[in-house]
C-alpha cells in the first residue's frame, strides 16, 4: 500500500511540473514576405525575399532561427544560382528581463551567409527599453553599432497601426567593416520609418494565436557627408534611399 500511494502522490508531482513548464513554455512561428531586403539601411537584396523565422521561449529565455530565402536569381552579392534560396541565416539566443515599466535584453547573433562566399560572423547585443507612450528602446550591438527606436500602437477600428522610428548609430569599426569608410568619431549612419498595419483575422484565429500585419518602411542615409564617402569607393555598398513593404503571419502557440 504505501508503494502504491508513493507512486500516486509521484504521478501528481510530475503531472504538475510538465503542466509548469507547459505554461512557461511556447513557440512561435513568422512568416514575412518582403519587396527587398534592407539591413541597417544597406540594401542587401533588392528583389522579393520571403523571410521565415521559428522561436521556442522558456520564460524569458528565447532561441530561435531566422532566413533570408531569395525568391530571384538576381541577387546583388552573387553567389545564388537557382531560386528560391537562402543567402543568410541568422541563429540567435536573447534573455529579456521585463520589471514594471523597464525591460532589459541580453543576445547573441550568430551570422551565416550560405551561397555566397561571404564569411559567417556574429554579435553580442544588450538592449533597453520603457513600456510608456512611445516606447523607446535602445540597443547597443557588440563593436558594431547601435540602434534607438520609438513605437507607439493606436487603434483604430479593428486595425491597429503602430508607427515607428528608428536611428542607427555606427561605430569607427562598423563604417571600417560594412562601408569600407574610415571616420573618426561615432556618427549616425541611417534611419527607418515604418508603420505595420495589424489586420484582423477573426476570432478563432485570435484564439489560436495567429495574427498578420502589413508593413510599409522607409530607410535611408541622413548624412549626406558618410554617403559621399561611401559612394567614392571602388566598390561601395547600396546607400540609395529605399521604399520597401511585405505582409507577415504569425502563429504562437
Amino acid at each position: 500500500m504505501s508503494i502504491f500511494l508513493t507512486t500516486m502522490a509521484s504521478n501528481r508531482v510530475s503531472a504538475q511540473l510538465l503542466s509548469k513548464i507547459h505554461e512557461d513554455l511556447s513557440a512561435s512561428v513568422t512568416l514575412d514576405t518582403n519587396t527587398n531586403y534592407i539591413f541597417r539601411g544597406v540594401t542587401v537584396v533588392d528583389d522579393p525575399v520571403f523571410q521565415p523565422d521559428v522561436s521556442i521561449t522558456f520564460k524569458d529565455l528565447t532561441l530561435g532561427i531566422w532566413w533570408n530565402v531569395c525568391l530571384s536569381e538576381a541577387i546583388d552579392q552573387g553567389g545564388v544560382g537557382t531560386a528560391p534560396a537562402a543567402n543568410e541565416i541568422d541563429y540567435y539566443i536573447d534573455y529579456t528581463y521585463e520589471y514594471k515599466i523597464i525591460s532589459a535584453s541580453l543576445g547573441w547573433i550568430y551570422y551565416e551567409f550560405p551561397h555566397t562566399g561571404l564569411p559567417d560572423t556574429q554579435e553580442v547585443y544588450f538592449g533597453l527599453g520603457l513600456n510608456f507612450p512611445l516606447n523607446p528602446s535602445v540597443t547597443m550591438y557588440w563593436d558594431i553599432d547601435g540602434l534607438f527606436s520609438v513605437s507607439q500602437d493606436i487603434d483604430i477600428a479593428s486595425l491597429t497601426l503602430t508607427p515607428s522610428l528608428g536611428l542607427g548609430l555606427s561605430n569607427p569599426e562598423h563604417s571600417s567593416y560594412y562601408a569600407g569608410v574610415d571616420m573618426d568619431s561615432t556618427h549616425v549612419m541611417d534611419m527607418n520609418l515604418g508603420l505595420n498595419v495589424g489586420v484582423p483575422l477573426g476570432r478563432f484565429m485570435e484564439k489560436v494565436g495567429a495574427t498578420m500585419n502589413l508593413h510599409l518602411n522607409y530607410s535611408f542615409f541622413p548624412g549626406t557627408g558618410f554617403r559621399q564617402q561611401i559612394e567614392r569607393q571602388p566598390k561601395p555598398i547600396n546607400t540609395r534611399d529605399a521604399f520597401y513593404m511585405g505582409l507577415g503571419f504569425s502563429l504562437n502557440v
